[in-house]
């Protein structure tokens, strides 16, 4: 991929979270939840984490958790979304 490419997708991811007030709805991913609810709780990466609907519940259930997104716009939200159940920067980093 070329920097010119590179810029792109970030660009288009930003635009996207920035168009609407939020692009999804916040809860967990099904498979997500499925899979990792009979889990004991370790680290967890979510490339790609969006607004952080994963990664804030995974963390709300002891999992060191480290969201990472191409757009700032839905780090932030995710920021906020970890910050309005309680977890801090120990518990679910973005």
């Amino acid at each position: 991929m070329t920097d010119d490419q590179s810029s792109d997708v970030h660009r288009f991811w930003e635009a996207r979270y920035a168009s609407s007030e939020g692009v999804w709805s916040g809860r967990v991913n099904t498979l997500v939840r499925e899979v990792a609810e009979s889990l004991e709780p370790g680290s967890a990466l979510d490339l790609g984490c969006g607004e952080g609907g994963d990664a804030v519940w995974l963390a709300s259930r002891g999992w060191l958790t480290v969201g990472v997104d191409l757009s700032e716009t839905a780090v932030e939200r995710a920021r906020t979304a970890a910050a309005s159940v309680g977890l801090d920067a120990n518990a679910v980093r973005f």
